[in-house]
């Protein structure tokens, strides 16, 4: 009689970790990004329903823009304010070309998508989470 109970015991641990290893791998299975993104972002091509002529224009202001922001914060000669002052030309010259490229609708999403980006990011362009230890808060 206790040997059948061991037996049992046995079996049933068995049973339950055959379908709690199948479940775990339904679920990973599950855990894939939705097609939309496109390096861990949505795609604005897509979500702006670029044209195929329109689609190499986007990427190239986006990439001179990216690239313009990135000079501008390696560059150690700048004031924090001069730095700030050249980002934002950089950004309405970077909408100035974005508009004339884009149809009305195309910018008005653009401009949605933007204010939504800018919102996920602290005020500054810091890291975010609550300020250091060393720092006192304002």
């Amino acid at each position: 009689m206790k040997s059948t109970k061991t037996w049992l015991v046995a079996a049933l641990a068995a049973a339950a970790l055959v379908a709690g290893s199948s479940s775990l791998r339904a679920q990973e299975s599950t855990n894939t990004p939705p097609p939309a993104m496109k390096g861990g972002h949505h795609d604005p091509a897509k979500q702006l329903n670029l044209t195929d002529d329109q689609k190499p224009k986007f990427h190239e202001i986006m990439k001179s823009s990216q690239d313009k922001l990135k000079a501008l914060r390696e560059d150690t000669s700048l004031t924090s304010e001069e730095k700030k002052a050249k980002a934002k030309a950089i950004r309405e010259e970077t909408n100035t070309q974005l508009k004339a490229l884009l149809t009305a609708e195309q910018y008005t999403k653009w401009q949605e998508l933007s204010k939504k980006q800018r919102g996920n990011r602290p005020p500054g362009g810091g890291p975010v989470g609550p300020p250091p230890a060393d720092k006192p808060q304002n």
